[in-house]
């Protein structure tokens, strides 16, 4: 079972409520989806092709404080801490009226490439907060409560790794984000998602993702959940996920089965990682959480 199947049964039941209160000036109002969405899906997730571009904004790149980015964005603050391998970037918007944001790097630097072993239990366990503790050490949750306490409360993303550690800031400190943007994130520990109060939580899970899923068991806290893909169901889509489950290595061992699971594993690191809601109409489509966590407790059918 995937995604194919929750696309197939969203129409046949209830839109997940965003919030119990007025309307957000930061929710489009027909989708439901963050206005800001596609801006911080750049900046969170990978962009190999713009890798060596000095204003790339995905936060695997590694930027100095003061340094201009794409998004019309100044680096404010590098959060870091070598021993658990956290890190982060407070951003703030040149001009306009958006507001500050907080971007969390997901498991390990691109460029230049480290801190993977320093991420790794993070990665495997839902439960560990060591890199939650990391932000609380190095001064990060200070710096958003200072954004509150200034009357510009930030948005806090991150993809992977990232969104989960987005996850667990929001569920200590809800008071202090406007919002919470994560894509692709891996799970929290079950107790965290079941006790959690933040509001204005948005989930993006590409169709088909899987490492999310197989990384560490984990639950999610509540919020919007939305499946996105840049054709939907397609052709091409149905031969990568032909590929995705012949990529077994049940019975006997063969050579062309291992040429398949190294393909498989090249799609699924792809889709984990492929930017999405920049290309040209991009198929977003609303689930609610009884849907995900039937794909979550099932991905690796």
């Amino acid at each position: 079972m995937d995604f194919l199947y929750l696309l197939n049964i969203v129409g046949k039941t209830d839109r997940y409520q965003i919030m119990k209160t007025t309307k957000l000036d930061f929710v489009d109002g027909k989708t439901g989806r963050h206005l800001l969405d596609s801006l911080y899906e750049k900046f969170a997730k990978p962009q190999l092709h713009d890798t060596f571009k000095p204003n790339n904004p995905s936060i695997y790149i590694r930027h100095e404080e003061g340094q201009v980015i794409d998004g019309n964005y100044i680096i404010k603050q590098v959060f870091e801490d070598s021993r658990t391998g956290f890190y982060a970037e407070s951003r703030v918007p040149i001009s306009g009226n958006n507001p500050p944001v907080f971007v969390i790097r997901g498991y390990g630097s691109w460029y230049p490439f480290d801190r993977v072993l320093e991420d790794t239990p993070d990665v495997f366990m839902a439960k560990l907060e060591r890199q939650l503790k990391s932000a609380q050490t190095v001064g990060a949750i200070d710096w958003i409560k200072q954004q509150f306490y200034s009357g510009n409360p930030p948005d806090v993303i991150g993809e992977s790794l990232g969104g989960k550690v987005a996850q667990q800031i929001a569920a200590k400190y809800p008071d202090y984000i406007r919002s919470t943007v994560i894509f692709n994130s891996l799970g929290v520990s079950e107790k965290l998602a079941k006790t959690s109060t933040a509001n204005n939580v948005f989930h993006y899970f590409t169709l088909g993702e899987r490492y999310a899923f197989w990384a560490n068991e984990g639950d999610y806290i509540p919020g919007t959940i939305f499946v996105i893909s840049q054709k939907g169901n397609n052709s091409c889509y149905k031969i990568e996920e032909a590929i995705v489950r012949m990529a077994r290595f049940e019975g006997k061992f063969l050579k062309r089965r291992a040429i398949v699971a190294i393909l498989a594993q090249w799609l699924l690191l792809n889709r984990h990682n492929a930017i999405v809601l920049n290309k040209r109409r991009p198929v977003v489509v609303q689930i609610d959480r009884t849907q995900l966590q039937i794909f979550r407790k099932k991905r690796f059918v």
